[in-house]
């Protein structure tokens, strides 16, 4: 995803700065006026390379692992810390942490899916199969178990085979659930939904050609999606795999 809008941006504003989290920061430097490689978040450095060059706006986009929360007093800068302090550990909290201190030095932070439209996923009948009835029946009882379990800040996404809930998205992630999900059951329906007061500049639920990947290695034949809430990455690549692999794509 952050590859995408990098080249998105580019096209629509020569002039932009890219602060890449990831192993590979080259990846993105085609697409970038400055690239700023930081190992470990430092959003105090992230401020004044943002006030540096001049931008007014910034998109936060691709995935940090959970985790590092938990060495937060040796990562972290000492802003980053002074500013997670104060959050609760919850996705929702931790990101909104993060907005706030941008919008505290007036840096708008802006949607990641209004430069990507084609990449939002529609409702109804995605890929080519749609849902058998089993399958319909296990979308309905993941959505029920999604309504509880995302007010709570976790568990975006769910497995269900035959009725019965086999695995829930935690702090590893939906890839590594869907793993965990084929080593129990070996087959089932993924649902992924968002937490209905979550904050649509940031933190979309995401899949692409991986998720893909995974469920075919996982045995699960089946992804439900919400409309409207849900990016779909490299869509034409997305929904041959899904055909290729008769993977049922549905949207809520």
């Amino acid at each position: 995803m952050p590859v995408e809008i990098a080249k998105r941006l580019r096209e629509l504003q020569p002039d932009t700065l890219v602060l890449a989290l990831r192993d590979d920061p080259e990846t993105l430097r085609p697409y970038a006026s400055r690239l700023v490689h930081m190992k470990t978040p430092n959003l105090g450095r992230g401020l004044r390379e943002i006030k540096a060059f001049g931008a007014e706006n910034v998109i936060m986009a691709g995935r940090i692992p959970k985790k590092i929360i938990y060495c937060l007093p040796l990562l972290f800068d000492r802003v980053t810390r002074s500013v997670l302090k104060k959050s609760l550990r919850d996705d929702h909290s931790l990101l909104g942490a993060i907005v706030e201190a941008f919008e505290a030095e007036s840096i708008k932070v802006i949607p990641y899916w209004q430069i990507l439209p084609e990449f939002i996923a529609s409702s109804g009948k995605l890929s080519s199969r749609s849902p058998n009835t089993s399958e319909q029946k296990d979308i309905a009882y993941g959505q029920e178990i999604l309504r509880v379990t995302l007010p709570c800040s976790f568990g975006q996404a769910v497995c269900v085979a035959d009725g019965a809930v086999v695995a829930v998205e935690a702090m590893e992630g939906t890839d590594k659930m869907i793993l965990r999900a084929g080593e129990l059951a070996g087959r089932g329906v993924v649902v992924k939904m968002m937490r209905e007061d979550q904050d649509m500049r940031y933190d979309l639920p995401t899949v692409g050609t991986i998720t893909l990947e995974n469920m075919k290695k996982a045995g699960l034949k089946c992804l439900a999606v919400e409309s409207g809430k849900t990016l779909i990455l490299e869509p034409e690549k997305f929904f041959a795999l899904a055909d290729k692999y008769h993977i049922a794509v549905w949207g809520l």
